[in-house]
């Protein structure tokens, strides 16, 4: 067990490569200069790295003599958001595209811990891979399945992530056993009518108005559809349609997100959203196209592994560091890949310590309490560090 205060010389340098990969952010699976930014520091530290696993992902591996193999993941990618902090220093210089989700911090405290773990071999035995992944946010199937379907983590026991979040105290960790991230569906509908001149709607078929019908009738499936005790969202996000003022169009396009935990609510809403399909599009003489794209399992953290995270904070920051979660997030997290493959979990860190640290993720003034860094990055140390003596009981 080591204590933050003997971490706290890492500081600056955790700080420093969260704002140098902040100011140049690249999203989905485009993120080569990510990719070989993370490259060069691991190989500064004579760490082994498999690099480009799927396209941008990398594993870097430092074994130490025989032990347990656990690993610990950082996602890469950034959001296509415009950035709002234009008062920062380091604010980003790629136009359309922000680290609003916190990828950066996650990818600057794991190379915190990659330096610490491989400077102090003498505090640990085993092999420890940093999984550092592109492609978190999407596009589907996202980054994990490569580096899952690469094999190269089959001999990982235990998987460990932190996501940050202005949810939570800075320098506080809070975590749910069980199910913890909701699963995702991503649809995509095309309502298709008949073209005409804006002055002649009768000629044609107005997509427009089928399209504006079907949005009221998907946002009452949950609210009318569903036991009120049932967790599930159905969100409309995207809208377009038409081209100018005097032309009806002949498509109209809606895309949005499902979230859920139980499948057989994912089947009702599908079902549903196929029925007013159908009667909407029928009462126009119109069509359809739709796409229901299963996208993310649900993330469940592993009693065991939960167990394990909580002990070490609580020895490592005291009581109060830590808080259980008895609600699941309705976000999704495709870290489900991993404990999927083997047992695991994922925490949260918290990073508000003001209102300029209170902005929620995905918004294009989201930015962190940089202290609470060295507090994720002493945690992820210490879940390697004392993982052999506990390894017998990180199992389920």
């Amino acid at each position: 067990m080591i204590f933050v205060e003997q971490v706290m010389p890492l500081a600056k340098y955790v700080i420093n490569h969260r704002r140098a990969i902040h100011q140049y952010p690249e999203s989905g699976f485009n993120t080569i200069r990510t990719h070989n930014y993370i490259l060069h520091e691991l190989e500064s530290h004579n760490i082994k790295v498999l690099p480009h696993i799927g396209k941008n992902s990398l594993v870097g591996i430092i074994t130490n003599q025989k032990g347990p193999i656990i690993g610990l993941r950082a996602d890469i990618d950034a959001l296509p958001l415009e950035e709002q902090n234009t008062d920062l220093p380091y604010v980003s210089q790629n136009p359309g595209f922000m680290h609003a989700c916190g990828h950066d911090a996650h990818t600057s405290m794991l190379l915190g811990a990659a330096k610490f773990l491989s400077e102090n071999r003498d505090l640990w035995r085993g092999t420890v891979k940093l999984i550092f992944q592109e492609a978190e946010e999407g596009p589907d199937p996202g980054g994990a399945k490569a580096i899952v379907d690469s094999r190269e983590l089959d001999d990982v026991s235990t998987f460990f992530a932190l996501h940050v979040s202005p949810n939570f105290p800075s320098k506080q960790f809070a975590m749910k056993k069980g199910n913890a991230f909701a699963a995702v569906v991503t649809f995509m509908i095309t309502l298709k009518g008949i073209g005409c001149h804006a002055a002649y709607p009768h000629l044609g078929i107005n997509p427009i108005i089928m399209q504006s019908e079907v949005i009221q009738a998907l946002q009452t499936i949950i609210s009318h559809k569903l036991s009120p005790l049932e967790k599930a969202v159905l969100s409309v996000t995207q809208v377009h349609a038409g081209t100018t003022h005097n032309i009806i169009p002949d498509k109209a396009y809606l895309e949005g997100t499902i979230r859920y935990y139980n499948s057989k609510t994912k089947q009702l809403i599908k079902s549903e959203m196929t029925r007013i399909l159908d009667s909407v599009t029928a009462k126009h003489q119109g069509s359809y196209d739709f796409d229901f794209i299963e996208q993310y399992d649900t993330v469940s953290n592993s009693s065991s592994a939960f167990d394990y995270f909580k002990d070490v904070a609580i020895s490592t920051f005291g009581e109060n560091s830590f808080q259980e979660l008895f609600k699941p997030s309705m976000g999704g997290e495709d870290f489900y890949r991993y404990t999927n493959l083997k047992q695991g979990c994922i925490a949260w860190l918290g990073t508000r310590k003001d209102e300029t640290t209170g902005f929620g993720l995905h918004h294009p003034k989201f930015n962190i309490d940089e202290d609470a860094l060295i507090y994720g990055t002493t945690q992820l140390i210490n879940l390697v560090i004392n993982f052999r003596r506990s390894e017998a009981n990180v199992s389920d």
